[in-house]
């Protein structure tokens, strides 16, 4: 095969395709390292709708949760998902999760958000600066790579809190919280 024969059609293919993508990806985050550590996360206390079924329709409920947290007045905080069902072992139309927003202890907050608290914990903590549809992936990946290597997998419940930036040039961070091995963790009835 001759590659100058190539070469040609490659570069403007390379300019208006591969370059563009890369430089998307790298914008919202792609690119950006993942700290993975002990900690110690909350109290939080959150207003959510309760989800059961496909994960992939959280960012609705999330748009559901604020649009009645504003409807009542109230400033929605940063996003909150907390996810009860490994995907991995869990059937899509069982899995359960809460997704909706940080609010101020003693919020009182309408039908149909339900309001919770999550106590203080220590948690295994991985946090990314990244586009909040792809940061979780990124995350994800990385805890699973961390923990595989510990001879672990994934523990749920795991609580999602997404801190946007409040700028379009600079990408919010996410922060996923795992319980750490042998703690206690509440879990609500199924």
């Amino acid at each position: 095969m001759n590659l100058k024969k190539f070469l040609p059609g490659l570069i403007p293919f390379l300019l208006a395709f591969v370059l563009p993508l890369l430089a998307v990806y790298t914008w919202w985050g792609g690119f950006n390292p993942i700290h993975i550590e002990e900690s110690f996360a909350g109290p939080y206390t959150y207003a959510y709708v309760e989800s059961r079924g496909d994960y992939s329709k959280l960012p609705d409920k999330a748009v559901e949760a604020g649009n009645a947290l504003r409807a009542a007045g109230i400033e929605p905080g940063n996003a909150i998902t907390v996810l009860y069902s490994n995907p991995d072992l869990v059937d899509v139309g069982d899995r359960r999760a809460r997704t909706g927003f940080l609010v101020e202890p003693g919020t009182r907050v309408p039908q149909p958000l339900e309001l919770d608290s999550i106590p203080a914990r220590p948690v295994l903590l991985a946090r990314v600066q990244a586009g909040n549809m792809l940061a979780p992936g990124r995350a994800y990946a990385a805890l699973d790579n961390y923990l595989q290597a510990r001879g672990e997998g994934i523990r749920m419940p795991t609580v999602e809190i997404y801190q946007r930036s409040g700028s379009v040039l600079r990408m919010g961070e996410l922060s996923v919280e795992m319980p750490l091995q042998g703690k206690a963790v509440h879990q609500p009835a199924p």
